[in-house]
């Protein structure tokens, strides 16, 4: 028997690819990086100041050093896919005790520093920025305050741009949510990926807008911030003086008195140093943040072909890719996937022929797996309707393709034989209850009247009389009667909600409102982050290769399962259009948007898909059994933005 050829995972093929863009990013930056070391340098010599392999060059490898710790702080934090919460507040207490944020400052904080030693080394004797002058007239040495109050605005612009960078999510890889155009669209095998070079010239113009507001800001607000006294024992400025002369004192003969000089460092050509320095420090940040994005977000191809061409078994490693543990993998996985399933067609018949692979045949794994992502979204959906329902049961009910071989589960058994009167005291049975009522302000009120009553059975002894009397008197203390009245006939919700409206409203209110957009991009797409570009993919990928089939697909493999790909799409449509509208607005969103683009992108998706695949195997159905109502299902859901509800649908038929 021949040896089992060994499957090369994803990773292998796709971190090169990383290096490679990695390294082209970073020639941006150094680029950038030596028109600063010019800038910043003595302008005495005409050839001197820009000569590569003078000073310029070795500030040009420092400020590249200084730079690229910002290049190491994105490989580290790097990850797909918009952060998923509920609210801001649900995000900031989700994410700000995490070691990403003190990883965030650290580096930040770091590169600050390098760049204003490098800055105050290369600054001429007019700029007045040596660590150490001479007093007048007795040639003493002593400390000059001017570059350290310069290094503390960096460490306060390295703090603001920290904020900016968590706040922003500049860990996020951006990459694009379509990566193909319509199927049936002209020319749909041209590129729609715009290429870095082109990306960073159409940002360059709003990066430097950014990189100069940020700078005036903080170096308006430094001189205020480095002198204030009443957060802390000792001012910021009192400290960096003393910390600094503690070091000095080790390699000069300064003065023993360590007061603070009688003038601050606060003079209008200071202020300009750190407008300019400060524009400088941020363009390095931003545009090395800016590369890193445009660079590492591009196609998973290799001379025109997929990443995994190379590899012995491509789709092998192919398929480690879309199973793997990191989000970042499987969205650059399903990103080839769809490429292959759109413009080459050697790999998609190679994927319908292979057959004879451990697990199943490739295009049944891919089937699986793809589906996996598409029914995740209803899966998630039930599971938010029915908070009680495990997810493995959720799941089940969702999709609908328990193995019939399988023993139905205990809880499930229906029962041969119950005597009547056991349920007749039970919550829900058919004698006590009422007929469920149509309408949904009807179920409502019947609800709030079930809440109601379920409240006023409590026993009277719940509370005794002597509670009873000391909130009496508490509230008589506390509350005039006005107050009481509208306290006994609102609640203390209803008293109170006027004004937790007004703290909404307001720029303060932000972070505690829970949106439409947020509550339902948290549970369609999951958490803590989730990607529309993956599902997408996913969407996009089984049309083009069921359509692509009915010219490639010699064994036919792929024709039984048709029917199951159109009937997920059908109820995926029709269950996403309805929790949309039944989730509702949260009393704490002011602003009452029922927007949510990410979704839009899906169900668009979506309805193309189904209208691509009927337009494909609607004269077909017949053979492929499917019937008429679910081919009208099928054609409501693709066309209508409201389908109808659709009760039952059997996907795995």
């Amino acid at each position: 028997m021949p040896p089992k050829l060994r499957i090369r995972p994803y990773k292998d093929f796709l971190t090169p690819a990383m290096h490679r863009r990695f390294a082209t990013g970073s020639a941006t930056l150094f680029l950038l990086c030596y028109l600063e070391a010019i800038w910043i340098g003595e302008w005495n010599s005409f050839f001197w100041t820009w000569f590569p392999f003078g000073r310029a060059a070795i500030r040009t490898g420092l400020l590249f050093l200084s730079s690229f710790i910002i290049f190491v702080l994105r490989v580290a934090q790097l990850h797909v896919g918009k952060r998923t919460s509920v609210s801001g507040w649900d995000t900031f207490r989700k994410h700000a005790l995490g070691f990403d944020v003190v990883r965030t400052v650290g580096y930040y904080v770091l590169s600050a520093y390098l760049f204003s030693e490098i800055y105050v080394w290369s600054a001429s004797k007019e700029a007045d920025l040596n660590r150490i002058k001479l007093i007048p007239r007795t040639d003493r040495p002593m400390l000059n305050e001017r570059p350290i109050y310069l290094t503390s605005f960096f460490f306060f612009l390295a703090l603001f741009q920290s904020a900016c960078h968590l706040f922003y999510d500049y860990d996020r890889l951006d990459m694009p949510v379509t990566k193909t155009k319509p199927l049936g669209s002209p020319n749909q095998l041209s590129h729609i990926i715009v290429p870095p070079s082109t990306q960073m010239k159409s940002e360059f113009p709003a990066l430097m807008a950014k990189c100069l507001k940020r700078s005036l800001i903080v170096s308006l607000a430094s001189p205020f911030i480095y002198s204030i006294t009443w957060f802390y024992p000792w001012s910021i400025r009192k400290f960096s003086w003393s910390f600094t002369r503690a070091w000095a004192k080790i390699f000069w003969n300064l003065p023993k008195s360590g007061s603070l000089p009688s003038i601050a460092p606060y003079h209008w050509t200071v202020i300009l140093k750190s407008i300019s320095s400060g524009f400088l420090l941020l363009m390095l940040w931003e545009v090395g943040n800016a590369a890193f994005s445009t660079h590492v977000a591009q196609e998973p191809l290799k001379n025109e072909r997929p990443i995994t061409y190379e590899s012995r078994d491509p789709n092998g490693s192919l398929l480690t890719g879309l199973t793997g543990k990191r989000l970042q993998t499987r969205a650059f996985a399903f990103w080839e996937l769809v490429y292959i399933a759109q413009r080459f067609e050697g790999r998609r018949r190679n994927i319908f022929e292979d057959i004879d692979r451990a697990g199943g045949s490739t295009w049944s794994q891919l089937l699986a797996i793809c589906l996996d992502v598409v029914n995740g979204m209803e899966a998630r959906i039930t599971s938010f309707q029915n908070p009680q329902l495990p997810v493995s049961q959720a799941t089940a009910k969702s999709l609908g393709n328990r193995d019939p071989a399988l023993p139905p589960s205990p809880e499930l058994l229906p029962r041969i034989a119950q005597p009547v009167g056991d349920g007749i005291n039970a919550s829900g049975d058919i004698f006590t209850n009422p007929p469920p009522e149509k309408g949904k302000s009807r179920r409502a009120a019947v609800a709030m009247g079930r809440f109601v009553k379920g409240h006023g059975q409590s026993p009277p002894e719940s509370i005794s009389s002597r509670s009873k009397s000391l909130l009496s008197k508490a509230e008589e203390t506390v509350l005039n009667q006005q107050q009481q009245q509208s306290l006994s006939q609102q609640g203390i919700t209803g008293l109170f909600r006027k004004q937790f409206i007004q703290i909404l409203e307001s720029p303060l209110g932000w972070p505690f409102r829970q949106e439409y957009r947020r509550r339902l991009n948290l549970t369609v797409l999951g958490a803590p982050y989730g990607d529309v570009g993956i599902i997408v993919d996913a969407i996009d990928s089984l049309t083009r290769f069921a359509v692509g089939s009915l010219t490639e697909d010699k064994f036919g493999n792929v024709q039984k399962d048709v029917k199951t790909i159109m009937l997920s799409f059908t109820s995926v449509i029709v269950k996403l259009e309805s929790f949309r509208r039944d989730i509702g607005i949260h009393w704490t969103d002011v602003q009452r948007k029922q927007e949510c683009p990410e979704v839009d992108t899906i169900l668009a998706a979506l309805r193309g898909a189904l209208n691509a695949l009927i337009d494909a195997f609607e004269e077909y159905a017949t053979d492929l059994k499917i019937s008429r109502t679910e081919m009208r299902m099928a054609k409501e859901a693709a066309a209508a933005p409201n389908a109808p509800e659709m009760m039952g649908v059997n996907r795995t038929a």
